[in-house]
């Protein structure tokens, strides 16, 4: 098997381009979405979310990191993430609360991270796939019974996300860093 190239340059390159087209989606998204193009919607969700799949291959592979510093990746994902649920909450489907909740834990993530590398706890890591995930199935079944079902799964993951957090920065669990 040909191993590929390992110029941290290309690696970084890539991954700070992912990054970035992923920060251009989210307006696109909110655009398709509020002008009730959910196909299209849909799709540039999807795109986004295989392009943040992407630059972490990359960034493993060819050992690349994003040139606009270790914070630019949570950003980029936070981004669509508030794009999706502006538009949710602009039209009507999640009360603003949840818009207002998802930013706070980012700020929260922000203020309780390391300056040099963001500081991942066991639940926090899987906070922002399980609002990818809450987005996604949003933007596909955006019925009433399933958007009250993520409205309960946003309230219990923010809760186990502050509370892991907690711990964590109290060093009340076993590990202090999980990368």
């Amino acid at each position: 098997m040909i191993e590929p190239p390992r110029d941290k340059r290309l690696g970084t390159a890539i991954v700070s381009g992912l990054i970035a087209v992923r920060v251009a989606a989210a307006p696109l998204l909110l655009c398709t979405f509020m002008n009730d193009l959910r196909a299209w919607a849909l799709g540039v969700f999807l795109f986004a979310v295989f392009t943040d799949a992407l630059d972490g291959y990359v960034a493993r592979r060819w050992g690349g990191s994003p040139c606009l510093g270790p914070y630019s990746d949570a950003a980029a994902d936070f981004f669509l993430v508030l794009a999706a649920f502006l538009a949710f909450v602009m039209k009507s489907v999640y009360p603003l609360w949840t818009l207002l909740l998802i930013v706070a834990m980012f700020i929260q993530f922000v203020l309780t991270s390391r300056l040099d590398r963001p500081v991942y706890d066991p639940v926090g890591k899987y906070y922002g796939v399980f609002l990818f995930c809450a987005a996604g199935v949003t933007l596909v079944v955006p019925d009433p019974t399933v958007c009250r079902g993520v409205l309960v799964g946003i309230l219990g993951f923010t809760t186990a996300s502050a509370v892991s957090r907690c711990m964590f920065l109290l060093g009340l669990s076993k590990k202090r860093v999980f990368e």
